[in-house]
């Protein structure tokens, strides 16, 4: 059953003859989206516009107080852990400022130049683009889908044009019932999932860190990590520090399960690091009352980049992530230890 279809050319917001299936970023198409944006109510994609223009601002990390960012650059250990400060901090101004030649600024302050009209659309669109398009297409009812990667919830499929004109197609995989939500995957195939190639239409290959950078949010389980307990240490030689794993909540239990390739074992420098960062992140834990008092704002709803204190959404999102990180590296240590036991190795 079709949720949506829809040609290039109608309805959605594209970068034109640009398009290309799998070109995951645009110029145009954000500048597209920038004009559509500013057209508003004579846009002749109006009703999709009011919809965007309605979306809150400021879910996303790279558009947070700077506050909030260097806080959220405190928890993950200014590049210990990711996401990596170049995937969201400063991501829009190399991405868009730099690469895109784009109208806005960033001062000192970390204030954006909000006296430009273009600026500001354009910043609209670019966070807007980050969060909501397949592969440069802004696409109506497409993007409202939830995400999710339970076998149980996720009930869509898509499939994009290989062409500039070519028909999107958003379908139904199982029957959603009157008034059900809709569950669309934004990583169906990343390196943790079990799906058959020919439903990887998306290609998508992000893990939890990059779901945070992108959308905002922390994924459900199955979860999907990677940490590198060498990056940005240029002394060390080793060209093969990264280990990913995967991680499950059992259904019976409720605990949760790690799990990765045999060759991707943990070693011991590796759980030495785990415990280090896990240490850390529990006495910021400690401190979270304190932090809190002098980090966030006291007014709900208040976005303001001059201010010396973060949004309320920013800090909520900062310790949903540190409990997710936390949750992991626990699962890792605990998983090997097992390992280890019944190895007689402890």
């Amino acid at each position: 059953m079709a949720i949506t279809t829809a040609p290039t050319s109608l309805r959605m917001i594209h970068p034109g003859t640009k398009y290309a299936k799998y070109r995951y970023f645009s110029c145009r198409a954000i500048y597209n989206l920038a004009k559509e944006l500013q057209l508003g109510d004579k846009s002749t994609r109006a009703p999709y516009v009011r919809y965007l223009l309605s979306q809150p601002r400021g879910t996303m990390p790279g558009e947070w107080t700077k506050v909030g960012q260097e806080f959220l650059a405190n928890v993950l250990g200014h590049g210990d852990l990711p996401p990596y400060e170049d995937t969201w901090r400063t991501y829009y101004a190399t991405e868009w400022i730099d690469a895109c030649a784009g109208s806005d600024s960033i001062g000192d302050d970390g204030t954006y130049n909000n006296d430009d009209e273009d600026a500001k659309f354009e910043r609209a669109a670019f966070w807007l683009a980050s969060a909501r398009d397949e592969d440069t297409l802004m696409i109506p009812v497409y993007d409202m889908a939830n995400h999710s990667n339970d076998p149980d919830k996720l009930n869509t499929l898509s499939y994009k044009p290989e062409r500039a004109g070519g028909v999107f197609r958003f379908i139904a995989s199982k029957t959603i019932p009157p008034g059900g939500q809709i569950y669309n995957s934004y990583n169906r195939c990343n390196q943790c999932s079990n799906v058959p190639e020919s439903d990887c239409e998306t290609y998508s290959f992000y893990r939890t860190p990059d779901l945070f950078v992108h959308f905002g949010f922390v994924e459900d389980y199955p979860q999907n990590w990677e940490f590198d307990p060498a990056h940005g240490d240029s002394s060390d030689d080793d060209d093969d520090t990264e280990f990913d794993f995967c991680l499950h909540r059992d259904s019976k239990s409720g605990g949760l399960d790690a799990y990765w390739e045999e060759d991707d074992a943990l070693d011991a420098r590796d759980l030495k690091w785990l415990r280090k960062q896990l240490n850390r992140l529990q006495r910021l834990s400690n401190e979270k009352d304190m932090l809190e008092e002098q980090l966030v704002q006291k007014l709900d709803g208040i976005h303001d980049a001059k201010s010396d204190r973060m949004t309320r959404w920013e800090w909520e999102s900062i310790w949903r992530y540190h409990e997710a990180l936390v949750h992991a590296i626990n699962a890792a240590i605990s998983f090997v230890s097992d390992e280890d036991r019944n190895e007689g190795e402890l």
